[in-house]
């Protein structure tokens, strides 16, 4: 009997054993969950950020810099100004659809694939952003364990093709903070970091931020204040009327300083030429 006992014991423990060295992967449904009840969705964030963009055609100024107020307003509204006494420049994103204004005129109604990284701060439902994923191309029936530098994360994706970089987003293991989102929009891989998460009441941001094109360095973002509040009004993210206050877009007139930054904008469409 004692036999038997110790038999069924040994069994039982290095099934046990054999079992440990298979980690469990969360299917990604259940991986965005974790993620959002970690970084949480308040009623409303409103931040300063200032962000550098690198400017490769213009070798004399090669970094333009851009102070910016970013509004979000939960769930899926989100407003990003431009603060300048001589340009003129937004952008809404409000119930899944976009619009740029710049100079007093509608330039844009898509979001521009460098734009891609408020995904991640935006849609804090594990629903929403599994769409938002699933739309940016990211394959999401795919969840590994990869290395970024030191760090060991959960991958929600697949590589682009054999040999290249995943499309997906990286997910710290230890602490569920996103620190990777990689796109391919138009033949560009565009790749967002996350850094220096910091939390504010029971909510999460990331107060740094880089954003490359093909392995080129694109912009630099530093979140200078951040604060939680719901008091926005609503006219701000209303599409509707934003396309009554602003025309759609002449380019011959534009001015200077909005040709500027447009071009900055579009530089993923030509990115190319910047190197020609």
């Amino acid at each position: 009997m004692k036999k038997r006992v110790l038999a069924a014991v040994s069994i039982l423990f290095f099934t046990l054993l054999s079992g440990m060295g298979e980690a469990f992967v969360p299917t990604t449904p259940h991986l965005l969950h974790l993620v959002m009840e970690k970084i949480k969705q308040p009623v409303g964030i409103e931040a300063y950020q200032t962000k550098k963009i690198i400017n490769y055609k213009d070798t004399e100024k090669g970094v333009v810099e851009l102070e910016e107020k970013l509004s979000f307003l939960y769930p899926n509204r989100f407003r990003s100004q431009i603060i300048s006494d001589t340009t003129t420049g937004f952008s809404v994103e409000s119930e899944f659809r976009f619009i740029k204004v710049m100079g007093a005129v509608t330039v844009s109604q898509e979001k521009a694939p460098v734009d891609l990284y408020t995904d991640i701060l935006l849609y804090r439902d594990s629903e929403l952003l599994l769409d938002q994923l699933t739309l940016a191309g990211v394959d999401t029936t795919v969840v590994s364990f990869q290395r970024y530098n030191d760090t060991i994360c959960y991958v929600i994706g697949r590589s682009l093709e054999k040999g290249k970089p995943f499309a997906g987003l990286w997910i710290e293991k230890d602490t569920f903070l996103p620190i990777k989102y990689v796109v391919e929009k138009n033949g560009w891989v565009i790749e967002f970091f996350y850094k220096n998460w910091q939390q504010i009441s029971k909510t999460w941001y990331p107060m740094q931020g880089n954003i490359f094109l093909d392995k080129q360095l694109f912009a630099i973002i530093d979140v200078n204040t951040i604060d939680l509040t719901s008091n926005f009004s609503l006219s701000l993210f209303d599409i509707a009327y934003i396309e009554q206050l602003y025309p759609k877009s002449n380019p011959d007139t534009l001015d200077e300083n909005t040709k500027q930054v447009n071009e900055l904008d579009k530089r993923i469409d030509d990115f190319k030429k910047l190197y020609e």
